[in-house]
C-alpha cells in the first residue's frame, strides 16, 4: 500500500507542506466509492471481537457511568476497571454507550496495512487504530476534548456530525463549523483541535492516530500472521 493511495487525490508532498499540522482537512467519498473502508473493520469482526468476552481486554466505553468514577474522562476500561459483565456492556451499548476498541491494527490485516504505511511513509512515531462503534442516534460519546496525535478518520458505516471548537476569549471553547461524515469519507484531525462526535445513527469510524515525534518502526519484526498464511497458500499452490 502507498500513502498516495490513501491521501488521493491530495499528493502526499502537498498534505505534508500545506495540511499537516495546520488544518482540518476531509476527503468526501468520490462517487460511486461509499463502501471503500468496508474491509477495514466490519460489524461482523465486532460482534466477534465482543462475543469472545474472555479475551476481549481491550474494551472502552464512553460514559459508562453518569458520575465517572472510573476516570476524569468518564471512560470505563475493561482492562483497568473491570466491573461491568459482558451483560452490563450489552444492556449500556443497547441503550446508547458508544463502544471503542483500541489496537484494531491487529484484527485486521487492512487496517494493520494503514497504519504501517503511515509510520513507513511519515514523520510520525507510533500509530494505532480505535474502532468507535455506536449503536444508534444520539449515542453517548465523549465532551468536547482535543488530543495530543495527528488523527485520521476512516467512517465505515453510518453518519456521524463532527463539531469543531476554537478557544473563545472567555476561556470557553465556541463551535466554528461542523460537518457530517458520511461512509466511504476520511477526515483529518491536527494535534489540539478541539472536537466531538454526535452519531446520527449506527456507525462504525476507526480512528488511525500516531504521536507527533518522529519515531522509527519496525512493524516488520513483529508476528505477522497474515504474510505468513499467504505464504502457505502460495506454497501449497
Amino acid at each position: 500500500m502507498f500513502l498516495s493511495e490513501i491521501l488521493y487525490p491530495v499528493h502526499p508532498e502537498k498534505f505534508r507542506k500545506e495540511i499537516l499540522g495546520k488544518k482540518l482537512y476531509w476527503w468526501k467519498a468520490p462517487s460511486g466509492a461509499s463502501e471503500r473502508y468496508s474491509n477495514l473493520y466490519s460489524w461482523e469482526h465486532f460482534e466477534s471481537y465482543m462475543n469472545n468476552w474472555e479475551n476481549a481486554n481491550h474494551v472502552q466505553m464512553a460514559e459508562a457511568d453518569d458520575e465517572k468514577q472510573n476516570g476524569e474522562d468518564g471512560k470505563w476500561d475493561k482492562g483497568r476497571h473491570g466491573k461491568l459483565s459482558k451483560a452490563d456492556v450489552y444492556n449500556l451499548w443497547r441503550h446508547g454507550h458508544s463502544i471503542v476498541l483500541p489496537f484494531c491494527e491487529y484484527q485486521s490485516k487492512h487496517l494493520w496495512s494503514v497504519v504501517n504505511t503511515f509510520e513507513k511513509q511519515m514523520p510520525f512515531g507510533k500509530g494505532c487504530a480505535n474502532m468507535y462503534c455506536s449503536s444508534r442516534q444520539n449515542s453517548h460519546t465523549f465532551d468536547p476534548h482535543r488530543d495530543s496525535t495527528e488523527n485520521f478518520l476512516f467512517h465505515i458505516d453510518g453518519q456521524v456530525k463532527w463539531k469543531f471548537y476554537k478557544q473563545g476569549k472567555s476561556g470557553k471553547p465556541k463551535q466554528f463549523e461542523d460537518i457530517i461524515l458520511g461512509r466511504g469519507d476520511l477526515l483529518y484531525i491536527p494535534i489540539g483541535l478541539i472536537h466531538k462526535t454526535q452519531p446520527i445513527g449506527p456507525r462504525l469510524t476507526a480512528s488511525v492516530h500516531f504521536q507527533s515525534k518522529p519515531k522509527k518502526v519496525n512493524r516488520d519484526k513483529m508476528y505477522d500472521w497474515y504474510r505468513w498464511f499467504d505464504h502457505q497458500r502460495e506454497i501449497k499452490i
